[in-house]
C-alpha cells in the first residue's frame, strides 16, 4: 500500500462522511447477497483484483446478512457478532458492511445479542487507494426506489437543539444502547431502518413535507397548518427520462478524474395555496429522511447507487390576518448537468434557458389589506457512490430553487370594492443555483444534531461539506423576477 502524501491530504482533506466513496481489496472473502434485506441495508461488496483498499478498512462479508438494524439515523449498525472479520471492528477501523453502511468506527461493543458499531467519517483517502470505475451507460433514474428512516431525529431544527450534552453523555455511559435514550431528553427522536415506501415523509413542527421521484422528475409536497395559517403545495423539478452516468479514477489516495451527467432536465413546476385567519409568520425547515436510489451494476465489486435526496423550507411574510395567497407556474429549464474533473480542474456543465411555460406572476391570486409574500426554498441533490439518506458520498450535482410570490394589498384598487375584486398586484422571483463536487454535502441543520451524537462518543464534529473543490462552488443559473403588468403596479 503507498502511504498517503500531504499533496494527497490537500486534495481530498474535507472528503469527511459517514458512508465513503468507494473501496474493497482482491483478498476479502466476501460475495453480493441477493436478500430481501438488501432492500433495507444495501447490497454487499464483492472483491476485485483492480481496487485496492487502505489498510485499516474492515470488510464484513455477508452484507446485508450481517446487519441485524440500523438505529439512530444510520449512526448505528447493529450486526451479527459472528459475522466475519466483526472481531475486526475497533474505534479507528473503516467498517463496509454494504453499499450504504460504511463509516469510521467510533465506538463497537457487544449489546445483548447484537454488536453495535457507532460509525463516523471518514477521509476516501482512509478507504480507497487505486481504482477506476466507469458506467458505460447511462442508469435510468425512473425506476428509483424509496429508502426512508422513520422519525430521523436529524430531520430538522426542532429536534436537533440538544437540551443538555453533559446530561446525555452521562446517560449514555459511552453505551451505544443508550444513546436512544439520551438523545431523546436532548429533544432528539431516535428512528429504525424501515423497508423501502413508496413516498416518505418529515415533519418540522406543523410543516410536513413529502418526497416523490423519479419518472418525470423530483419534489416534494408540502403542508402546514397550524397558528391559524393553512398553507399546502408543491415543488418539483421536472425531468425527462432521468438518468445518471459515471466515470471515476482514483490513483494513490487521489482522486485523478471524475465525470458525473445527470440527463433529463427540464424545468420547474411550483403550486402553491395559502390562507391565514392571524397574519402569524412561520419558518420552517424540513430534511425529507427518505432518499430515492437506483442502484447500478456494480462497479469492480462496488455497489454504487445513484441516490436522490431534497430538503424544502418555507418563509411566510404575511402582514396582516384574513390573506389568501395562491399560484401556480412552470418554467423549462432543458438540458445535462453535471461537470467533468481532470488536471486538477473542472468543467461545470449546467442546463439553461429558461422558458415560460405557465406564468407563476399572472396565475397569483388572492386577497388582503396588506402586502403579504411567501417564499419556498427548495434543494435537491443528485449522487453517484454510496451511502444512506443523508450521509451520502460520492459524485454529485445539486440545485437549489428559490420561489418568491408577492401579493399586494387589494385596498388600494378602490378600498372594500378592490377586496371583493380581488385586485392586487404581484410579483414573482425564480432563483435557481447550482453547485457540484467529489465529496458530500450535508444540510446545516443537520449538522448540528449529528456533531451532537459524535460529541457523545469524543468524535471530531463534521463539517456541513467537504471534498473537492472546497468550498463547493455556486453557480447562479437563473434569476428572474416578474410584476404585473399594468401601470399602477410598476411604480
Amino acid at each position: 500500500m503507498k502511504l498517503e502524501t500531504s499533496r494527497t491530504r490537500k486534495v481530498v482533506a474535507a472528503v469527511t462522511v459517514l458512508p465513503v466513496l468507494l473501496g474493497l481489496t482482491a483478498c476479502v472473502d466476501a460475495k453480493p447477497t441477493t436478500s430481501g434485506d438488501d432492500l433495507r441495508y444495501g447490497a454487499a461488496p464483492a472483491p476485485h483484483p483492480d481496487v485496492t483498499l487502505r489498510p485499516d478498512v474492515v470488510v464484513v462479508p455477508g452484507g446485508s446478512g450481517a446487519v441485524r438494524a440500523v438505529t439512530d439515523g444510520g449512526l448505528i449498525w447493529r450486526l451479527d457478532p459472528d459475522a466475519g472479520n466483526a472481531d475486526l471492528l475497533a474505534p479507528g477501523k473503516v467498517m463496509f458492511v454494504t453499499g450504504r453502511g460504511v463509516g469510521r468506527v467510533i465506538d463497537a461493543r457487544r449489546d445483548g445479542q447484537d454488536l453495535a458499531v457507532a460509525i463516523g467519517p471518514v477521509d476516501i483517502t482512509d478507504v480507497i487507494q487505486d481504482g477506476e470505475f466507469t458506467s458505460e451507460q447511462p442508469v435510468s433514474l425512473a425506476g428509483a426506489t424509496p429508502y426512508q428512516f422513520d422519525d430521523a431525529f436529524w430531520s430538522h431544527p426542532d429536534a436537533s437543539t440538544p437540551r443538555s450534552a453533559p446530561a446525555a453523555t452521562a446517560a449514555l455511559d459511552h453505551s451505544p444502547a443508550a444513546t436512544a435514550d439520551a438523545l431523546t431528553s436532548a429533544g432528539a427522536r431516535p428512528v429504525t431502518a424501515t423497508l423501502p415506501l413508496t413516498t416518505g415523509s418529515a415533519r418540522a413542527g406543523e410543516l410536513v413535507a413529502e418526497g416523490f421521484c423519479c419518472a418525470d422528475g423530483v419534489g416534494a409536497r408540502f403542508s402546514y397548518r397550524d397558528s391559524g395559517l393553512d398553507l399546502s403545495g408543491t415543488i418539483a423539478f421536472v425531468m425527462k427520462q432521468p438518468s445518471a452516468k459515471i466515470h471515476l479514477v482514483i490513483d494513490g489516495a487521489e482522486v485523478t478524474a471524475a465525470e458525473l451527467q445527470i440527463r433529463g432536465a427540464a424545468g420547474i413546476r411550483v403550486q402553491v395555496d395559502a390562507t391565514t385567519r392571524t397574519g402569524q409568520n412561520v419558518h420552517p425547515v424540513v430534511f425529507v429522511p427518505v432518499t430515492f436510489s437506483v442502484p447500478l451494476e456494480s462497479i469492480l465489486g462496488i455497489p454504487f447507487s445513484a441516490t436522490v435526496r431534497q430538503s424544502i423550507g418555507i418563509r411566510t411574510g404575511f402582514s396582516a390576518g384574513h390573506t389568501t395567497i395562491r399560484a401556480t407556474g412552470e418554467y423549462s429549464l432543458g438540458g445535462t448537468m453535471g461537470f467533468g474533473y481532470a488536471d486538477g480542474r473542472f468543467g461545470p456543465r449546467w442546463p439553461g434557458g429558461l422558458r415560460e411555460k405557465s406564468s407563476l406572476v399572472d396565475s397569483v391570486d388572492g386577497t388582503s389589506v396588506g402586502a403579504n409574500a411567501l417564499l419556498i426554498d427548495y434543494d435537491v441533490k443528485f449522487f453517484v457512490g454510496l451511502g444512506a439518506v443523508v450521509f451520502t458520498a460520492g459524485l454529485y450535482a445539486a440545485l437549489t430553487t428559490t420561489v418568491g410570490i408577492t401579493r399586494g394589498s387589494s385596498i388600494g384598487f378602490g378600498g372594500l370594492q378592490g377586496l371583493a375584486n380581488r385586485e392586487g398586484c404581484n410579483r414573482a422571483d425564480l432563483t435557481i443555483n447550482a453547485t457540484y463536487g467529489i465529496g458530500y454535502s450535508i444540510p446545516a441543520l443537520v449538522v448540528k444534531v449529528i456533531n451532537f451524537f459524535l460529541r457523545i462518543f469524543n468524535a471530531r464534529p463534521i463539517a456541513a461539506e467537504g471534498g473537492i473543490p472546497v468550498p463547493p462552488p455556486v453557480v447562479n443559473l437563473v434569476n428572474e423576477h416578474w410584476i404585473t403588468n399594468r401601470p399602477v403596479c410598476r411604480h
